[in-house]
């Protein structure tokens, strides 16, 4: 079973286009609000992979696991 690594600048990218979507018009509130929560869900799963990374080469050790 093949898997995908995804990596903080796509993260950052899906973010930004769920804010975008969140902003369109004709979004129920409630859409949006859902919309919104997801795009700060996947900046904060960016940053997280940005501190993993930094610690994973400080640490010396092999890139992280692929999910």
């Amino acid at each position: 079973m093949g898997s995908i690594m995804i990596d903080a600048a796509k993260c950052e990218e899906l973010a930004n286009h769920y804010k975008v979507l969140s902003q369109a018009s004709g979004v129920s509130a409630d859409r949006a609000f859902l919309l919104k929560n997801i795009a700060r869900s996947l900046t904060g799963v960016a940053s997280q992979l940005d501190r993993l990374a930094a610690l994973t080469r400080d640490e010396g050790r092999v890139t992280p696991p692929q999910v």
